[in-house]
């Protein structure tokens, strides 16, 4: 009788008897159970380099992912950064300030003189733990082009025509004649403007949009001295804005005047020393800052460092968002100071 092979669908030879009767040998049995382990060998190695190509593979996943967080993150931190050039000190890697900026000198010229890129190596243990930044507010609140000239009264007109009167400083949220927000008793300029934001310990920054160098002892400018904008950084207290210092902040500012280097002692004193533009009266921008910064911080959990962003608040840096773990340093770079660009990288 002829069989069917039913997984070929092929016919096969009638089985024959078997003449061995011996059964197997040690041998043979030996020689079967060594293929046995060589197959079962071979697949447990395959099926471990498949486990470690797996996990390294997820892992390099969640660590792009990680990074591709990150760079939007620090994408929308830095683009609000423009404030905190040429106004912060901040040392970087070699001894020069980070965020020195040079919008009228040719880069060739900076290259010459061995001045014409910035890098800070932010790293746990050292004293580069914090980058420091002045973000400004003005996606959330407005900001003001204001006249000096509001902040003073009229307190006597001379009699002579060719000089001047007086006039008395009243503070920057203290005009009469501005309605309250609501049709209210007036609340101040300020405090229209800004609502909320006007409030007791928030930052805002004054400034006047001309570059000024300070002059040298012969009595001419030194165009590798970065250029600045009279400005000035407070802390709002009532209708003004006192000085915020260094300690406060924790980072160096450039409260000063850009020609004299002398520390601007309040509103007054820097509204009366601001230069002109252009020929004409000065005006000022007023907007809402804060100043933020970068951290690299042991997690006492992990063992393994944390970067984080912080913002000053109530005058003291607090944790906003741990940014990303399991780090060991991290790099700003500017590759060229006559450009307002930062760049990141991670070590990890």
């Amino acid at each position: 009788m002829e069989k069917v092979h039913l997984l070929h669908h092929g016919q096969i030879t009638p089985l024959t008897p078997l003449r061995n009767r011996r059964g197997v040998t040690v041998t043979e049995l030996l020689v079967v159970l060594g293929m046995i382990g060589i197959v079962a060998l071979g697949n447990a190695t395959f099926i471990y380099d498949f486990v470690s190509a797996l996990k390294k593979q997820t892992a390099r996943s969640e660590g792009e992912s990680d990074l591709s967080t990150l760079n939007i993150a620090a994408v929308n931190i830095l683009k609000k950064s423009a404030s905190s050039f040429n106004k912060l000190e901040l040392k970087d890697d070699n001894g020069k300030n980070f965020f020195d900026y040079y919008p009228d000198v040719p880069f060739s010229i900076l290259q010459k003189n061995s001045n014409a890129d910035r890098i800070f190596t932010l790293k746990a243990g050292t004293a580069n733990q914090y980058f420091y930044l002045m973000q400004t507010e003005e996606g959330d609140f407005d900001s003001l082009i204001f006249d000096p000239m509001f902040a003073y009264k009229n307190t006597g007109d001379s009699p002579d025509l060719m000089s001047n009167g007086s006039v008395q400083y009243i503070g920057l949220n203290s005009i009469a004649n501005i309605t309250g927000i609501a049709g209210g008793p007036n609340a101040g300029t300020m405090t229209k403007v800004f609502q909320t934001r006007w409030t007791d310990g928030m930052l805002f920054l004054l400034s006047c949009p001309t570059y000024l160098r300070p002059l040298t002892t012969a009595g001419g400018i030194d165009i590798l001295t970065p250029p600045r904008f009279a400005s000035y950084l407070g802390s709002v207290a009532g209708s003004d804005l006192l000085p915020v210092s260094t300690a406060l902040t924790g980072v160096t500012l450039k409260n000063s005047h850009p020609v004299s280097n002398v520390n601007y002692s309040g509103v007054d004193n820097f509204m009366r020393t601001l230069p002109s533009v252009g020929g004409a009266a000065p005006f000022v921008k007023i907007e809402p800052v804060n100043l933020v910064r970068f951290a690299i911080r042991l997690n006492a959990k992990t063992g393994k460092n944390d970067f984080i962003f912080q913002e000053l608040k109530q005058g003291k840096y607090q944790d906003r968002t741990v940014l990303l773990s399991d780090v060991d340093s991290i790099k700003f770079v500017r590759k060229s100071i006559t450009l307002p660009i930062i760049s990141m990288e991670v070590l990890r």
